[in-house]
């Protein structure tokens, strides 16, 4: 096992780029922070003498007002990684800026070697100033503690506040001679101290002042009268007086004397206000002959534990607020600092409430029960009310809805919960914020069910790309995607969701999803993101297109069709949600390229918009859906249904006047429903095998548990998938073992895949816990693998450290699909017969 601390996952060789993101962080924090022989400047000046990493003075003056509001320190890293610095080479130039490399887990734990120690004995006169150096070297870096002992043999006291390598006493006396030692650590082990060999110090009475003949100086007397001043105040003055007359000797000592107020504090420490579950640390300076001794006292009680110059809190509760002061002492003098007050802080950001988990859609039958329920985190107490259709459920303000024994359809519909904060709180705005909704829906016969059609299966594929390499970012896509899958499963469609997708990755994700198409079965195509229109044919754009891209670079709406058209299905609804004007590069395609199909009576087109003009979206959803959404579970035959969304968006001008969408149908049956009832009889055995082709897109990693037996930790690994590419990963901390504060979350994953949004923090049942969303999982060529990292307070030292474990997740979700390799056969020869082309069977 590597040492304490060292990440074994860190390749040295590699570029900064590939650092784990705890540590860059880390490294990333320390030099925004750090004083000015420490920071990102300091780097700055260690690496300009080689000519590869040298930053122009314009770019720091660019990032030095950054440093408010941006990370001037993660700029210098990422401009380091880009000129092809290395891990090991940061290393280096991080220790040559007194940066302790072990506690990012850089460098392996090396024990201590002393270089240079004080001389085994040192004889000094009263007055002169004792100085003994101590140079040791070590992984973390050396902590120094020196002791006294009067009779230089036993009985050792620890010297308080002298915890450097240079012991420094000015003006020494006859009372400082003994023995001195110091202890070196860098670590909890106490096998690992080192204590340097005894130093005895005699001190002789100075010669300058032995016989009375020589008295002392304007600097010695000086310090004389501070000492004096200290024991017997009133004798200041007679003192003063008795020196007019040898004003020619003591004339500067004089002018310097009357300006002299000894004072053992010289800095006091100040009041704070700290978040909990946070550190905090107060100080207080002194100045004065050592032994010094310090006593705190919170809100006039004795701290055991603070009996030095600064009291550290590790993890701040409630019990820790209040008045502290110090009371020191070094047996010449006593003094009390000013009380300073420690008060709880509560960040109005912190108040924002954050859903963990959404109620989930139900189908049920007549007599059945549902159970929905949402999750939510704030530090803050939380209240609850449920809503139906948009009204208010009286009586339901639990975190679960429960609903049994249902005998009404009324029951039937959309249900919403709303978190709000319990009771108001000074200082901090009342929010609120509601859940994603779900549909119940009952499988109870109704009146108005079309007993005309009955389709084998119904199946959707919604692709939504937003995050473009050169296209402006979309916000409608993902919401939009996610609420019409809702509702499509709400009727009984097989839907695949799909997020950001390259060219090839939605040619593959097209061919495969026309695996789930047969005859007598409903397709349904929804794309949201960008697109454009030439030769009256319609454009996907996908996310990798270049910045001036033209047709051939992006993937053709009747192309996809082609693939649905060749199973033959009974009906397919184009739902197209993209922008109808034209490209920004004339295309020079061969025309084939621009062929549109021959009507199968089977089709119906919905645009978001017309021929020239624009799509557009408010806030976080596209105008279409917003009109689409309330209407699609509407029992009506399609053409019906859309022709109502075009009257729908007249009764919104502001909509009206900026997107018409266009509705194109050939179909010959057009009282066909989404909401018909899909008949098994007869095609259960095809039905069958396209729920496991279907089920076998959405294969979740199991719940699994991860132990860190080097410190008793146990984590719980669970999973959930809010898309068919996007994997939510819950990290919980189900036993802290022997360690304190301890957090677990994923540093390092597969290549290719990233981390969609931020980490979030909650609790289940008292336990901590952390989701990070995984994107892009189509992308993977290999395994899922992921670091579980848990970092913890250890109790012997208070110091914080992480221990890291490699998990794999196998292939989740869409990612054996392999969608990511160059797609082949996406246009089919159209002058095969359509029998030939059902050869690829089910």
């Amino acid at each position: 096992m590597p040492a304490l601390g060292l990440n074994p996952q860190i390749d040295f060789d590699g570029s900064i780029n590939e650092l784990p993101g705890n540590v860059f962080i880390k490294i990333r924090e320390l030099l925004d922070r750090n004083p000015a022989d420490k920071d990102w400047r300091a780097l700055i000046r260690c690496v300009e003498s080689n000519p590869k990493y040298k930053i122009s003075n314009v770019s720091v003056e660019q990032w030095s007002p950054a440093i408010s509001h941006e990370s001037p320190g993660g700029k210098l890293l990422t401009e380091l990684g880009s000129r092809g610095m290395r891990v090991g080479e940061l290393r280096e130039n991080l220790e040559k800026i007194n940066i302790d490399t072990f506690q990012l887990g850089l460098s392996p734990y090396e024990a201590i070697r002393l270089i240079t120690s004080p001389p085994t004995s040192k004889d000094l006169y009263d007055g002169d100033t004792l100085e003994l150096v101590i140079e040791a070297t070590g992984r973390p870096h050396p902590r120094y503690q020196w002791f006294f002992c009067e009779n230089g043999k036993n009985d050792f006291k620890k010297l308080q506040g002298y915890n450097q390598a240079i012991l420094r006493i000015q003006h020494i006396t006859q009372q400082n001679a003994g023995g001195y030692s110091c202890q070196i650590h860098n670590c909890g082990d106490p096998n690992k101290t080192v204590l340097t060999k005894l130093t005895v110090v005699s001190v002789s009475p100075n010669p300058r002042v032995a016989n009375g003949l020589h008295p002392p100086d304007s600097g010695d007397f000086i310090y004389m009268f501070s000492q004096l001043s200290a024991v017997d105040p009133d004798h200041v003055a007679a003192l003063v007086n008795g020196l007019q007359d040898r004003s020619a000797d003591y004339g500067s000592a004089l002018e310097s004397i009357t300006q002299i107020q000894y004072k053992l504090i010289t800095g006091h420490p100040q009041d704070i206000t700290v978040t909990l579950g946070q550190s905090f640390k107060l100080s207080v300076k002194t100045s004065g002959d050592p032994p010094i001794h310090y006593q705190w006292y919170r809100n006039g009680v004795k701290l055991e534990d603070g009996q030095g110059p600064t009291y550290n809190v590790i993890c701040a509760d409630k019990e820790d607020m209040g008045s502290y002061y110090c009371i020191v002492n070094n047996g010449v003098k006593k003094e009390q600092c000013r009380t300073a007050q420690v008060k709880e802080t509560i960040k109005t950001l912190e108040a924002d409430i954050t859903i963990i988990s959404h109620p989930q859609s139900v189908d049920l039958s007549f007599g059945g029960s549902a159970l929905f329920s949402v999750e939510a985190q704030c530090h803050l107490p939380l209240s609850y009310q449920w809503f139906k259709d948009g009204a208010p459920i009286t009586g339901e303000t639990g975190s679960d809805l429960k609903i049994v024994n249902i005998q009404e359809q009324v029951k039937q519909g959309l249900y919403q919960c709303e978190v709000s904060l319990a009771t108001p709180v000074a200082g901090i705005e009342r929010k609120r914020k509601l859940s994603k909704s779900a549909f119940l829906r009952l499988k109870i016969p109704a009146v108005t069910d079309n007993i005309m059609y009955n389709p084998s299966d119904k199946v959707a594929l919604l692709i939504g790309n937003s995050d473009y390499k050169s296209e402006i970012k979309l916000a409608a896509p993902k919401s939009d995607v996610h609420d019409l899958a809702e509702q499509l499963a709400s009727m009984d469609f097989r839907v695949v969701t799909l997020l950001n997708l390259t060219k090839p990755e939605i040619e593959n994700a097209v061919m495969e999803f026309s695996r789930l198409i047969g005859p007598n079965v409903y397709v349904l195509f929804y794309f949201c993101g960008h697109g454009f229109e030439e030769n009256g044919i319609s454009f996907l754009v996908p996310t990798d297109a270049p910045s001036m891209y033209s047709a051939e670079e992006c993937v053709n709406a009747f192309s996809v069709l082609d693939n649905f058209q060749r199973k033959q299905p009974a009906l397919i609804c184009m739902i197209i949600d993209i922008c109808r004007r034209a490209g920004k590069v004339k295309s020079n395609a061969h025309p084939s390229l621009f062929d549109q199909k021959v009507s199968k009576g089977n089709t119906i087109y919905c645009y978001a918009t017309s021929p020239g003009l624009a799509a557009f979206e408010d806030k976080n959803h596209g105008l279409l859906l917003y009109h689409l959404k309330p209407l699609i579970c509407k029992p009506v035959g399609i053409e019906k249904l859309f022709s109502e969304i075009k009257e729908e968006f007249f009764k919104v001008p502001k909509h009206s006047t900026r997107q018409l969408p266009e509705l194109r149908s050939n179909l010959s049956e057009p009282n066909r429903s989404l909401t018909d009832r899909i008949a098994k009889k007869g095609n259960t055995q095809s039905y069958d095998l396209q729920t496991q082709i279907w089920n076998s897109y959405h294969v979740k990693p199991p719940k699994q548990v991860v132990s860190f037996p080097e410190v008793g930790v146990t984590v719980e690994l669970d999973f959930q998938s809010e898309f068919s590419n996007l994997l939510n990963v819950f990290v919980i901390v189900i036993d802290t073992g022997s360690v304190l504060d301890c957090e677990g979350t994923i540093s390092n994953i597969s290549p290719r895949i990233s981390q969609y949004g931020d980490t979030t923090r909650f609790q289940r049942q008292n336990k901590n816990g952390m989701k990070i969303s995984l994107q892009d999982i189509q992308k993977l060529e290999d395994n899922l693998v992921v670091d579980i990292t848990i970092t913890f307070i250890y109790p012997r030292d208070r110091q914080r450290y992480f221990l890291t474990q490699r998990v794999d997740l196998g292939l989740p979700l869409v990612s054996k699909l392999q969608l990511w390799r160059p797609s082949t056969a996406f246009y089919p020869p159209r002058r095969e017969p359509m029998e030939q082309e059902e050869s690829d069977s089910m």
